[in-house]
Formats: C-alpha cells, structure tokens, sequence
C-alpha cells in the first residue's frame, strides 16, 4: 500500500526507515481507523478503540507503538504494563474523553448516590480510577449489573440497536459525531438510494434510530465486512470509510455532505512516528510517555 500513497522522496525514505527500525526494535505499529491514511499504511495493525485493545492484548512485540489519542495509549499501559508504549504525539488528546474528571464525578455520586459509575473502554486512564467498575477491553459490560443503576462514563459508546438502555446518558458528547443532524443523513440516503445506514453509536439519538448498523468504527468495521457487498452510507469519522473503501472494494461507502473529521487524530504523521522510534533506539530504559487526563505528559 505504501507505494501507492506516492510519497515524495523524503517522505518515503522516511517511511523506509520506519519500516526497518519497527522491524529490528520489534516494534508493532497499532493505528486507529481515523489516522491518516500514511499512519495507516505503515501499520502493523488498524482498527477501532476495540480492535486496538484485542490487538494490544495478542502482541508478541518488545513494544506497541499508538497512533490515535490519549486515553487508547493510557489504557493500553495498563492492560500490558510489561510492554513499552510509545506514543508519536502526546498533544493527540481527546476532547470526549477528558470531559469527565473529577468535578463530574463528585457531582455524580452526589446526585445519584445509589448508582455505580462504570468506565467505558473509550475513559481515559484517570477516569477509570474514579469509577467502580470498567467495561472489559473485549467491549462487555460488567455482568449482572442493572442497567438503571449505573452511569456509563464518559458515555456509552458500544452496543447494537435494541440493547439494554442504561441511564442517565449521556454524561458527555463526541463534537464530532453529534454534529451530523437528522435532517443531513435524511438527504444523504435520498443521494444515495438503497445504500445501508451504518451510525457511530456516538451520534446523535434520532440518527443511530435510522441507522440498519450501530457501533463503534470496529463494530461498523466488521458488520460491513460481514454484509453482502453493496451500498452504505457511513456516519462516523471519515477515516474509516476511507478505509473501508479501500479494505472492502466488493461494496461502495459514502459519507454525507458534510466531512466527520476529528482534527486530533489527524495530528500523527510519518515523522511522529520516526522520531518516536529514534528517540527509543537512543534510551530504550525511558520509561513510556502516556497522556494524562489533562493532555500532559509524565
């Protein structure tokens, strides 16, 4: 794939040398979906927060290297402390993510102080040890919890249509995703007719409500893939459906007029991530950079 990106000499000599340093360091390279697509041809691995966790979990590697946002490299330290984690951009951080902290959690338990504060797989690291309990990497919800005790923090966003309502949600909105309105993917499907809705369960109410497929992009990732080739019309960050459009060439993927970008995970580039392995190679016994919930570095 690195060919076909046509970068220019420099660029691709960057890339090379990314490439064999990986190899040498045994460096995995994890990427999200809604990196840039140089990020993602140069990864080892690329999917949603789920996948990169189930990733994560599986490497044989000395080290992961993280393209995305904070609170994936935060979370992935903790769930495999005997790796080092290298992460390209440290200002990568996530707005959705870090809108829950102390402050919300005081007030929460004073509000509702018979309810459990469960952490979603998309809380950063300083939010789960606020909480009671953590949804596990693999996407599953404690079991035996009842769902109108519980507030999901920073908001629930997993699950298919029809699933259990939990309460009180959300505590938190993805600026990203609830900016596409009703009345945009309305005239999206009439652009495209007969195509498939697939939602990021992130998006607004009445949105996911039309949508034939909701999730996060890993969960959208595979039921596309599952589906018989044809039509979708993708509401959700427009990395993954370039993506799609390039992993699953049987089918056509669409967005709506307006793009889904997310600004942050577009920060990491070839560069990042050379200059992360450089930095490795010259003191491998540093300890790992993660993000703290504030967007510092420690």
């Amino acid at each position: 794939m690195l060919s076909n990106l046509k970068l220019g000499p420099r660029r691709l000599a960057q890339a090379e040398k990314l490439i064999e340093l990986a190899k040498t360091r045994r460096v995995e390279i994890l990427a999200h979906f809604y990196q840039r697509l140089e990020v993602k041809a140069l990864a080892h691995f690329v999917g949603g927060t789920l996948g990169l966790h189930q990733a994560a979990l599986n490497s044989q590697a000395q080290a992961i290297m993280i393209c995305g946002v904070d609170f994936l490299a935060q979370n992935l330290a903790r769930l495999r402390p005997d790796l080092k984690i290298l992460v390209p951009r440290s200002d990568a951080d996530c707005p959705f993510s870090q809108s829950v902290g102390p402050r919300e959690v005081k007030k929460l338990r004073l509000n509702y102080p018979n309810h459990l504060l469960v952490a979603d797989i998309k809380a950063s690291g300083a939010l789960r040890d606020l909480c009671d309990l953590e949804i596990s990497p693999s996407g599953q919800f404690p079991a035996n919890l009842e769902p109108d005790k519980a507030l999901v923090l920073p908001a629930r966003s997993t699950g298919q249509p029809g699933s259990r309502p939990w309460a009180h949600e959300p505590q938190a909105l993805c600026q990203v995703h609830y900016q596409v309105t009703f009345d945009q993917v309305q005239k999206a499907l009439i652009k495209f007719p007969g195509a498939k809705l697939a939602a990021n369960s992130l998006c607004r109410p009445e949105v996911r409500h039309l949508a034939d497929l909701v999730g996060d992009s890993q969960t959208i990732f595979e039921g596309c893939l599952q589906a018989d080739p044809g039509d979708w019309l993708v509401i959700c960050e427009s990395g993954l459906v370039e993506w799609l459009n390039i992993k699953m060439p049987q089918s056509r993927f669409f967005e709506p007029d307006l793009e889904i970008f997310c600004p942050n995970m577009k920060l990491t580039n070839i560069k990042d991530m050379l200059q992360a392995l450089e930095a490795e190679l010259l003191a491998p016994e540093r300890a790992p950079k993660v993000t703290s919930l504030t967007g510092q570095v420690g």
